[in-house]
């Protein structure tokens, strides 16, 4: 730990009292974002990190595998590039039981990433909400790929000590001065932290069978791909109602408006309201690129649920949400075979709505990387 370095952003960020603490994260991930998207961004499923790891540690002698690693070293050291992770990322990682090659992983990650990850799938969400809401009302605003991305430490979301024995404008110094130091906490740190005793089962086999099960209730009912992908996607506009509703209401408490608190009654009629509007409007090809991620999350489970003889598998959701990162906001994303089989059906509309060149064969990446 750097004490002089903590000792700095105390005396930084007490010169800087007026600044909250929610505008100085803020400020923080959209500068990290613009430089994020200065580079390429390169997107790897574990499958990826773990030949690429195996290469470091002398464990395989595969020459494409010695060539895609040494050209996104090369890429990220000049600038060009970067390999961002993601919660799905992560959690993947604490599952890696040999504790050595954990390690090894995770100092390649801190590597090749710089220290990035995109902000958890819930968060980038509603932050996508978000911004439609406030973009489309007359509001000034970032561009949203800018507002996704943070440090390596807040992979899971970013936390602030609380402190009540302190005075208020002493917690809110506590509080920037801390985000400082875990804006520089590395992965590698991270795993020598974690309590192994305390690491959360992050497998999905309950879900993945409950989604089997609704599959097959209603398999006779699908009768063509574009009703499914209704189905599914007006299933995750059920979640951004709530959420769309809760902007709504800071929009209104921001211009000096504050209503009264709805009964839960008028509540769930707002959410009624706003659901109609959202499934109108993502009919809409530019609803669906700021909506990205629920669209995304929708194709995906349209995809395999249309395919009637494919079960979900708990690891299919470690991938939906690995293609959901990389189609959204990453130039590359190199997956397993059964992803890019999936990604490039011919019912799915990525290859027309994403940038991101999509591959699984490690020869191919060296080539197209270099």
């Amino acid at each position: 730990m750097d004490t002089s370095q903590i000792a700095a952003d105390f005396d930084r960020h007490r010169a800087l009292p007026e600044v909250s603490v929610e505008e100085y994260v803020r400020r923080r991930s959209v500068e990290l974002g613009e430089w994020v998207m200065a580079r390429e961004r390169v997107y790897l499923d574990k499958c990826f990190w773990i030949a690429l790891r195996d290469v470091r540690l002398m464990r395989t002698d595969d020459p494409s595998s010695k060539v895609l690693l040494q050209g996104l070293v090369r890429a990220v050291q000049e600038g060009r590039r970067i390999c961002p992770i993601s919660d799905a990322l992560f959690l993947e990682l604490l599952k890696q039981t040999d504790l050595h090659t954990r390690a090894a992983t995770a100092e390649l990650i801190d590597e090749l990433s710089c220290g990035v990850t995109l902000i958890p799938h819930p968060t980038r969400i509603a932050t996508e909400i978000a911004h439609f809401l406030y973009a489309n009302t007359g509001h000034s605003v970032y561009a949203l790929e800018t507002l996704v991305w943070s440090k390596l430490a807040n992979v899971l979301g970013v936390h602030h000590p609380m402190a009540k024995a302190f005075p208020a404008e002493d917690q809110v110094l506590i509080q920037k001065a801390f985000f400082d130091h875990m804006w520089r906490f590395s992965l590698a740190e991270m795993m020598q932290v974690i309590d192994e005793r305390k690491i959360p089962d992050c497998s999905y086999p309950a879900l993945a069978d409950r989604l089997n099960q609704g599959k097959a209730a209603h398999a006779d009912e699908m009768t063509n791909f574009a009703q499914v992908y209704r189905d599914e996607v007006y299933g995750t506009l059920d979640v951004a109602a709530p959420i769309a509703l809760d902007v709504l209401g800071k929009m209104a408490s921001d211009q000096g408006r504050y209503p009264a608190a709805p009964t839960q009654d008028e509540r769930a009629t707002a959410i009624r309201e706003i659901l109609g509007i959202l499934r109108a409007a993502i009919e809409k090809p530019h609803v669906k690129h700021a909506l990205r991620s629920l669209h995304l999350d929708a194709c995906l489970h349209a995809a395999l649920r249309w395919n009637k003889t494919q079960r979900f598998d708990a690891n299919d959701l470690y991938d939906f949400q690995h293609a959901v990162a990389a189609l959204g906001y990453c130039d590359f994303f190199l997956t397993d075979g059964p992803m890019h089989t999936l990604l490039t059906q011919k019912h799915l509309a990525f290859r027309h709505e994403s940038l991101c060149r999509v591959g699984s064969s490690i020869e191919e990446a060296a080539v197209w990387l270099q």
